[in-house]
């Protein structure tokens, strides 16, 4: 069934094509209307409208100039203008507009039928070659990506080495390989092997999730040995250190994501940056030796340091000290987690190791604290310091010290968010209902509060909904409508800015979720006050 507008001034034009026309027979149903070009406007917004049939004459927006903005921002819908003998050469101009057709007003049910068949062909054809090209898209791309695929796997394997042809079928296949990593992920099973099309779901499910996390940067993902998968992922920065700070906040977003799988594990192992694709096989070494440092550790993510001449003193790799530090922080050992710290800059005091690969040290440990709080420890309300704000003072340092003061100082404030972590859930709720009352004005989200409250975004939304029974887009909806009852109520006040005075910039979306909560539009909402009032 196609989705009809009528659109006429004159109410008993309006009622007669509604009445006297078979529109089930023509495949159609009138679903709404309007008595002008401003109307339809608006009910475009809330309705999706497959043929708008519409009077060339009207108050305030007339025909032409609503065929004029269908056709500027809905292109897919078609048009017939209903038009009067004296119209008709004026009404010839709309076909720029690609109107489909003209019937002349003084016996539109005769001939609309007509114009109506016209239409939904019309629709019909193009919906058959929508299909057929996504089909071939689909079919180009799947082609592709499973040769783009076995490239890479080559290449990763080592199987390709010669520089001319690495780079000669990487143009061919139009992959962009600058500035990469080597993102290696291994799955562990907890509860033994799993049934085969649960633990294939599973990893598909990872790879849909990488390909979201990675999506604003190019990403191939590929699967390699068993249990694993290799995604190579071009950040586009050219710094080093502030590629890999980016790469080790989506790669925890992404830990967060599988531990909701209770039954799997996942590890992740980051290599160095590379420059080109001469050096993938490298990446994908360096990614995997990543994680040999701990051998399936309890949801980590572990970074490649380069192998230095000297030998670091025993527990001293990065990944360790980051665990033990994250575990006396649980534990509520503030010292001893300092004291780790130390150890491990100490041992790279002493043996004078590339600054570099400190910092990237000391993101990893940094990764791990965030991590902590993120998901056992919620609330987190005494941190001083965003993660981003620490990464960078991480990057910006110029001495070995002046790291030990960042991440001694971040170990503090985490310990006083874990000891925190007693505060009833009901303190955040009241909090976030505080901050919608606050900026309901304003540009909200989950995100900005979850921001404003320092906890994660994830976490809010299911407490939220556990402690009131209504989601938080529902709760900061519901807030603004009750705003905006209160300014419809003043005589003088108009709906678009009403909408933008409650914080909705669109006066469509602001009508279909005042109806939504309300079950009638703004204007029948002024109507029946206006009303009350008299009576």
């Amino acid at each position: 069934m196609y989705n009809v507008m009528i659109v006429d001034d004159e109410p008993v034009i309006k009622k007669g094509l509604q009445c006297f026309i078979a529109w089930g027979t023509l495949q159609c149903e009138v679903i709404c209307e309007a008595s002008n070009g401003i109307e339809a406007v608006e009910m475009l917004g809330l309705y999706d409208i497959d043929i708008i049939v519409t009077d060339i004459r009207m108050p305030g927006m007339d025909g032409l100039a609503l065929s004029d903005y269908v056709h500027q921002n809905f292109p897919q819908i078609k048009v017939i203008i209903l038009t009067a003998f004296a119209d008709f050469s004026y009404a010839q101009t709309a076909i720029q507009y690609e109107v489909v057709d003209f019937v002349v007003k003084t016996n539109p049910t005769e001939k609309i039928p007509g114009a109506i068949i016209k239409a939904t062909r019309l629709l019909e054809k193009e919906k058959e070659q929508q299909q057929k090209l996504r089909q071939l898209e689909s079919k180009i791309n799947d082609n592709l990506s499973e040769i783009s695929e076995k490239f890479l796997k080559e290449a990763a394997h080592g199987l390709i080495s010669d520089a001319a042809s690495l780079f000669s079928r990487s143009r061919e296949l139009g992959l962009q390989l600058e500035n990469y990593f080597g993102v290696y992920l291994e799955v562990e099973d907890t509860l033994g092997p799993p049934p085969t099309d649960e633990y294939h779901r599973f990893l598909a499910s990872i790879r849909q999730f990488l390909a979201l996390a990675f999506e604003d940067r190019p990403t191939y993902i590929m699967a390699m040995e068993k249990n694993t998968l290799l995604a190579i992922v071009s950040i586009g920065d050219s710094n080093a250190a502030v590629s890999t700070q980016a790469l080790l906040t989506i790669c925890n977003e992404i830990l967060a994501m599988a531990e909701n799988f209770r039954q799997y594990h996942l590890n992740i192992g980051i290599s160095l940056m590379h420059r080109d694709v001469q050096t993938l096989s490298m990446a994908y070494r360096e990614a995997k030796e990543a994680l040999q440092g701990s051998f399936y550790s309890d949801n980590y993510v572990a970074v490649y340091m380069p192998h230095s001449n000297q030998t670091l003193t025993p527990g001293a790799p990065p990944h360790h000290t980051a665990e033990r530090i994250a575990e006396y922080l649980q534990q509520g050992q503030t010292d001893l987690a300092i004291d780790q710290l130390e150890r491990l800059l100490e041992s790279y005091r002493n043996i004078k190791e590339p600054i570099e690969n400190v910092k990237v040290a000391c993101l990893l440990m940094g990764s791990y604290c965030f991590r902590l709080l993120s998901t056992s420890h919620p609330f987190a309300p005494e941190l001083d310091e965003s993660q981003s704000t620490v990464y960078k003072q991480i990057q910006e340092s110029k001495s070995i010290q002046r790291l030990a003061d960042i991440l001694k100082r971040l170990i503090r404030s985490c310990s006083r968010a874990v000891a925190f972590n007693d505060k009833q859930p009901n303190y955040i709720v009241i909090e976030c209902q505080k901050y919608i009352k606050e900026h309901y004005n304003q540009s909200l989200n989950l995100q900005i509060i979850a921001d404003h409250i320092h906890i994660n975004s994830s976490y809010l939304s299911r407490l939220y909904k556990k402690v009131t029974s209504e989601s938080i887009i529902d709760a900061i909806n519901k807030y603004r409508i009750e705003m905006a009852k209160k300014l419809l109520r003043n005589p003088a006040s108009k709906v678009f800015e009403v909408a933008e005075a409650v914080g909705i910039e669109t006066p469509a979306y602001f009508t279909h979720v005042f109806s939504k909560y309300t079950g009638m539009s703004p204007k029948e909402y002024k109507q029946n006050y206006s009303q009350t009032e008299l009576g």
